[in-house]
């Protein structure tokens, strides 16, 4: 049986898994404002279709 080899650079590479370098946390910030654009336009929409809809009372 051969000895385990330990790679010598494990540890310099540990910290891009850790805490703030996990997956979840480097996607997390990429777009900081989209949530709140999303509920904003959603709103902007509701608005639009219950508030400031036309009634067409003659058909064609």
């Amino acid at each position: 049986m051969a000895p385990q080899l330990k790679d010598p650079w494990a540890r310099r590479e540990a910290w891009r898994y850790q805490t703030n370098f996990t997956r979840a946390n480097r996607f997390k910030g990429a777009a900081p404002g989209f949530g709140i654009a999303v509920v904003a336009f959603g709103a902007y929409l509701a608005a639009e279709k219950f508030l400031f809809e036309k009634k067409d009372d003659h058909h064609h």
